[in-house]
């Protein structure tokens, strides 16, 4: 095979999250990543969401430069602050002290 096979697609619109199974929202940002919403719109939210003609939901964030929702687009909180059960911590790695096991000497050692 030539071609490495095709990534498959990220996972976009309504559907549920894997932590909480609260009803979701996958969307697709501006640097094609899947970030999910909440599924009812906030008019505290600070994603844009919008369905393009291919029905693929895509996301923005609000800026300075564009601070209202334009067209189509419904105000949605990320369900990353909202969701009640958060994301497991890493845990600290555990610092295995190791001993010199010996020295490579330099040319006036040999």
């Amino acid at each position: 095979m030539p071609y490495p096979p095709p990534r498959p697609p990220a996972p976009n619109g309504p559907s549920y999250c894997p932590r909480c199974h609260e009803p979701v929202i996958w969307c697709v940002t501006v640097n094609q990543r899947a970030q999910m919403v909440d599924h009812e719109p906030n008019p505290d939210g600070n994603q844009a969401v919008r369905v393009d003609h291919t029905g693929r939901w895509l996301v923005r964030q609000l800026t300075h430069e564009r601070p209202t929702p334009e067209g189509a687009e419904k105000l949605h909180m990320p369900h990353v602050a909202t969701c009640p059960v958060p994301a497991p911590r890493p845990r600290p790695r555990l610092a295995i002290p190791r001993g010199r096991q010996g020295v490579r000497p330099h040319r006036w050692q040999r």
